[in-house]
């Protein structure tokens, strides 16, 4: 159930999952990324907002996808960068002097980030962030869910997931002048069971789902250990 809200969200913004052709999972993350950032850049040149966020689940797809905009790199202010409050002290001054500014970084950014209007009125979520499945603690604490005879997708990873998707969403209606969109590049929202608690759980926002610009995404060849051993030979000698 979604949260009492004193603000009008159905006519302040709205959420928009972009139709991906691919899920955010391992197997495909180079072309989710490649999709994300190809959406990413279209709404850049509609300059339809100053201020934008765009919020990762883990610092190797940021980088990932900062290496697929890279001539946008100097209105991205990058978590890493500087400290936080200094970015987003610049993201102020460059709004506030009409330019247009992106906030990027991970889950952090995401928590107690105070941006009204303008300074904030498109906010971009990589994926569902769920709690990462190789951390000892998520282990631990999921055998012993285990051993109680509960699921451990359905008592630890959802929550935290919807929690952290709660948060990421909440940064843009942050006043009764607050307006814009939620672009959430995760289709599993919309065909996984869970998708539509996790969707319930938000503000109540008219959904959209716009296409997504074809790209084509050139695969790395993988080397077979011969073709490496041949490699490190020649540079031996």
């Amino acid at each position: 159930m979604a949260l009492d809200s004193p603000f009008n969200h159905v006519e302040q913004g709205k959420i928009i999952i972009p139709q991906m052709r691919y899920e955010p999972l391992m197997d495909n993350e180079e072309q989710h990324i490649a999709e994300m950032a190809a959406y990413f850049r279209q709404q850049v040149e509609s300059k339809k907002h100053l201020g934008m966020l765009v919020l990762f689940a883990s610092g190797r797809a940021m980088n990932r996808f900062l290496e697929h905009v890279t001539d946008l790199r100097l209105m991205l202010l990058v978590q890493g960068d500087q400290p936080r409050y200094r970015l987003v002290e610049l993201h102020r001054k460059r709004v506030e002097s009409g330019e247009r500014s992106v906030l990027v970084g991970l889950q952090s950014f995401a928590e107690g980030l105070d941006l009204k209007g303008d300074l904030l009125s498109q906010v971009h979520i990589h994926k569902i962030a769920f709690p990462p499945i190789d951390s000892p603690v998520v282990i631990t604490e999921g055998e012993w869910l285990k051993s109680l005879n509960r699921y451990p997708f359905e008592v630890q990873s959802l929550p935290s997931a919807s929690f952290n998707l709660i948060q990421q969403v909440g940064r843009l209606i942050r006043s009764h002048n607050c307006w814009g969109e939620v672009v959430i590049y995760d289709k599993r929202l919309l065909t996984k069971n869970y998708g539509a608690r996790l969707l319930n759980a938000l503000p109540v926002f008219p959904i959209e789902q716009p296409g997504v610009p074809e790209v084509i995404v050139k695969r790395k060849a993988k080397q077979t250990a011969k073709q490496t051993a041949k490699q490190t030979g020649r540079k031996r000698r």
